[in-house]
């Protein structure tokens, strides 16, 4: 019985330790965020030290490590510096960044090519230095991951996926489902634009679509996060209440199973008025017959659909149309006795 619930214990500590690197994915993800992650492991991990550097000169060894982040030498600040004996040798971080500093360092630190060492998020042919991708890392680290931290390492490579966009595909694709991502996105003009006694709403629409992230969600990822969807504009007809906010509505295909939901975020000009009345109410708010109850996370309130399973099942296209339809409007009519409240 003690082993098991030792078990249940260490998976227990693997999912919160988890749960820390996937919040801190939301909030840590330029470069140097990257590279202080990565240099916190290096001084918390010994073996991940070890590897780390072994990904990136294979064939050296080396004694008494003491690898430093952002070493200023001249007009130059590599991301790592280290010295093995009397060897100099550096680590380069970037994730999009395409500005390169492979002169710049080897004459302003006087070292060879090949202890220079080059990490991106896309394909870089540079010949006699050592590049490397942060998803060649992380296909590396997985296969290096000692039993004993296995947590930690773990709770770092969902880091680093989330960070850097590393789709690892895990089952075989099936062009069929393909096309339905196209059909809600277009679908949802229709879903969204309503005009009720309770309110009107409209999709947003605007020439500089980098505004909206491409059809996906503002604060929370691109069409390539596994985020589709659109903004629309909302003007609630009570008295008292915000006439005009931001919401989206969308779905998250990442997941085996997609969601589909609507979310109202924090930030100033879009959904904040929404937002702060939603926030203030969130434990009195019921589910509804189309929706889950709603919650908080990531900045912003949620609604999911609660009606996947009758969706999928439906043989024709007008009457899903009509099923998200009816979602949508439901949300924003508890929205509306929320806020008139």
């Amino acid at each position: 019985m003690s082993n098991l619930r030792n078990m249940k214990r260490n998976d227990l500590q693997a999912l919160e330790i988890k749960e820390f690197f996937l919040n801190i994915s939301q909030r840590m993800r330029n470069e140097n965020d990257l590279s202080d992650i990565t240099w916190a492991m290096t001084q918390t991990s010994d073996k991940f030290l070890t590897e780390f550097l072994r990904f990136f000169f294979p064939k050296d060894e080396f004694d008494e490590i003491e690898l430093i982040r952002e070493y200023a030498q001249g007009n130059n600040r590599p991301d790592f510096y280290f010295k093995s004996g009397k060897d100099v040798y550096l680590i380069e971080c970037k994730i999009w960044d395409d500005h390169q500093h492979f002169d710049d360092y080897i004459k302003e630190f006087g070292i060879p090519h090949k202890r220079l060492g080059y990490i991106t998020n896309y394909t870089l042919n540079k010949p006699g230095f050592t590049v490397k991708t942060w998803t060649e890392l992380y296909k590396y680290l997985k296969k290096q991951i000692p039993p004993e931290e296995a947590p930690l390492w773990n709770g770092y490579l969902v880091y680093l996926q989330k960070v850097c966009n590393i789709y690892i595909p895990t089952k075989p694709m099936n062009t069929k489902g393909m096309y339905s991502l196209y059909e809600f996105y277009n679908c949802l003009d229709s879903v969204i634009s309503q005009d009720t006694s309770i309110f009107s709403s409209r999709t947003y629409e605007k020439n500089d679509m980098q505004e909206t992230n491409y059809g996906g969600n503002r604060k929370h990822g691109k069409p390539n996060n596994g985020l589709m969807g659109k903004y629309f504009q909302i003007d609630f007809k009570g008295k008292g209440m915000p006439k005009t906010s931001w919401g989206w509505m969308g779905v998250y295909f990442h997941k085996e199973q997609p969601e589909i939901c609507i979310g109202f975020s924090n930030e100033d000009g879009w959904g904040l008025p929404v937002y702060k009345k939603l926030k203030q109410a969130l434990k009195h708010i019921c589910k509804g017959i189309r929706y889950e109850d709603p919650y908080e996370e990531e900045g912003a309130i949620w609604f999911d659909f609660a009606s996947t399973d009758e969706f999928d099942i439906m043989k024709k296209p007008e009457l899903q149309i009509e099923l998200l339809s009816s979602f949508f409007s439901e949300v924003m009519e508890n929205i509306a006795k929320c806020l008139s409240n």
